[in-house]
């Protein structure tokens, strides 16, 4: 099977970077016919895909070579560069400023033109940058933290915590803490979290809970990691069946396949979760023995009823 252009191109430019970092100089027609390409591409390579860096064209024999000593420090291996231009590329979707934190650790490094694109859909904490950052040094250091927190009634809370974990889940960030007072592991969103204070002393880390988060991560599906587990049953035919039987969601297992339909357990958290999940495929998913679930799902199609009216 052939490679991908894009992994050709990757191969070709991390080949040319490694060879300018430990000094050769290149001539433009020897690398055109060692990776197969035209003379025409490879000089793109160079003044346009690697222009973030310092190339220069010898007037005396035409080579292209890095301009004096110039050398990307700590990353003469190919595999080092794609490393640090895939943490460049990951970074920049968590906050863009940090990409400039980044540069500064790899020295020669210019992460303004990257090969790569990442569209991870991971949510912006630039307006809660202190917060993030003093969270994450709770973590590290294992500070007993108090905050407030509004819960999605809307209710302002105090809460004190030995924090764990800043994890992102579907996309948005939260950190998984033991609350002290329900004696028990929760999560919070970060952008809900106010008015944060480090306690004096540490904590000391406790097995159970890091075996909990351990189980936690090896299976993400929710971010209510707050509630109780449970389980629901789910008959999935139609137009849903073909795609979910395809593309099957961590949360779901398949317990029995039938012509017409399948039958899956769904582990959730909150029953919002079932209910999302149930909506976004009406007709074709129906829910099996729990008559809350049911209920509450009637309500909210009729108050939807109501509101089209």
């Amino acid at each position: 099977m052939a490679k991908p252009e894009y992994d050709k191109a990757m191969y070709r430019l991390t080949t040319i970077i490694c060879r300018l970092n430990i000094g050769e100089a290149l001539d433009v027609k020897e690398l055109a016919a060692e990776f197969g390409v035209t003379v025409r591409t490879v000089q793109k390579d160079l003044n346009e895909r690697l222009s973030h860096l310092p190339i220069e064209r010898r007037e005396v024999d035409g080579r292209y070579c890095f301009m004096g000593d110039y050398r990307l420090r700590g990353t003469s291996e190919p595999d080092a560069i794609l490393v640090a231009d895939l943490l460049a590329a990951m970074i920049r979707n968590v906050d863009a400023g940090y990409t400039k934190i980044a540069d500064n650790f790899i020295k020669g490094r210019s992460f303004s033109t990257s090969c790569f694109l990442f569209h991870l859909n991971l949510e912006d904490i630039s307006s809660c940058g202190d917060i993030f950052r003093l969270l994450n040094q709770a973590v590290a250091l294992r500070q007993q933290v108090g905050f407030s927190y509004c819960n999605n009634r809307g209710e302002v809370k105090k809460y004190t915590v030995h924090p764990y974990r800043l994890a992102n889940l579907k996309g948005f960030w939260y950190l998984l803490a033991y609350d002290l007072n329900e004696t028990r592991l929760k999560s919070f969103y970060l952008k809900k979290i106010t008015a944060p204070v480090i306690h004096p002393g540490n904590y000391k880390i406790d097995a159970e809970i890091m075996a909990e988060l351990e189980s936690f991560s090896d299976a993400i599906f929710s971010p209510w990691v707050c509630e109780e587990c449970r389980t629901v049953k789910l008959k999935i035919s139609g137009v849903a069946r073909l795609y979910l039987e395809r593309n099957l969601p961590v949360a779901l297992t398949i317990e029995s396949v039938k012509d017409d339909s399948l039958l899956v357990i769904m582990a959730y958290f909150a029953d919002s979760e079932v209910l999302s999940l149930v909506k976004q495929w009406l007709p074709d998913i129906v829910i099996i023995e729990n008559r809350d679930l049911t209920n509450k799902l009637k309500g909210e199609l009729e108050s939807y009823s109501q509101c089209l009216q």
